[in-house]
């Protein structure tokens, strides 16, 4: 694939400026820090357009705390500058050049992608090796400790295969170098980054291990093929793809499923689910990562309205 220039040019332009301003203060649920940013708004905007100008982006400190409930996580969050600096490289360098570059059943979160179109393709290829096979098998993988496992020099490496503007290299390299190990989550770089991060394995597995129905949400992959004993071949080749290539490894949740065995793919099992057990799903889905605390919350919220 061609590589793309004039990216960062593009982030100087105050109509992208602040629509990823609109866009970080809607979305910013401490309202209290956003009133106060707002009464400044020209100067904020200004400020910003001033730092993309003199290329001398420079990360804030990360807050970071910890939570325990309902497993012990690392939160990170950022200044309302540094989130919006961070949304406009997410928008005017890493979609334009990253996302043409990924495969259809990569369906993690981006336009016309998400859970949903997640748990349509599973239904889809379920349905279709019902149709096919008597029997079928799953391998469900799982990366171990995915985001925080992301390795700089190689994901700066994959960058520079899709990116030849050097000052957009810079201010990514910048961002990622701003956290000592992995991606943060919570960054809206980290989630597209390690979008693109697998898709070396998305190729491996569609185009070496010749793997029709596949589909993949972040670090949460399913192989679908009636024969076990390739699939175990397939998992012992990805474990090695996994640590040769990307510095990854599958966790001890990977296994094989038989196709009349319950499994649950991006919070989705098949059946219909009650309250509890909608809000059960909610929970493995901020577990993983796909959806934010606060979402959780709000879940909670509803479910305790309902009872």
């Amino acid at each position: 694939m061609k590589r793309l220039g004039n990216l960062y040019e593009t982030m100087l332009d105050m109509n992208n400026i602040i629509s990823c301003y609109k866009e970080v203060m809607r979305n910013t649920h401490n309202k209290r820090a956003v009133f106060n940013y707002e009464n400044f708004r020209a100067a904020n905007l200004n400020k910003i357009h001033s730092i993309i100008e003199k290329k001398n982006y420079k990360v804030k400190k990360y807050n970071i705390f910890t939570i325990h409930e309902p497993k012990t996580r690392v939160i990170v969050s950022l200044g309302l500058t540094d989130k919006i600096i961070n949304h406009l490289v997410t928008r005017c360098i890493l979609m334009p050049a990253l996302i043409p570059a990924l495969i259809d059943q990569n369906v993690a979160t981006r336009p016309g992608k998400g859970t949903s179109a997640g748990v349509k393709l599973y239904k889809k290829y379920r349905q279709s090796c019902d149709f096919k096979y008597e029997k079928y098998y799953i391998l469900k993988g799982d990366i171990t400790k995915y985001f925080h496992s992301i390795n700089h020099d190689i994901v700066k490496k994959q960058l520079r295969n899709r990116i030849k503007d050097q000052d957009a290299l810079k201010i990514v390299d910048t961002i990622i170098d701003s956290y000592p190990y992995g991606l943060p989550i919570g960054n809206m770089t980290s989630q597209i980054l390690a979008i693109y991060y697998l898709g070396e394995m998305d190729r491996y597995i569609k185009e070496t291990l010749k793997i029709k129905y596949y589909v993949r949400y972040q670090d949460d992959f399913l192989l679908f093929h009636p024969d076990k004993e390739y699939l175990k071949e397939c998992e012992e080749k990805i474990r090695i793809f996994l640590k040769e290539h990307l510095d990854l490894e599958l966790n001890h949740k990977t296994r094989i499923y038989h196709n009349k065995e319950k499994i649950v793919f991006i919070g989705y099992k098949k059946g219909k689910g009650t309250a509890r057990k909608k809000l059960a799903v909610r929970k493995r889905q901020y577990e993983k990562g796909y959806i934010t605390l606060n979402s959780y919350i709000a879940s909670i919220m509803s479910y305790k309205g309902r009872v």
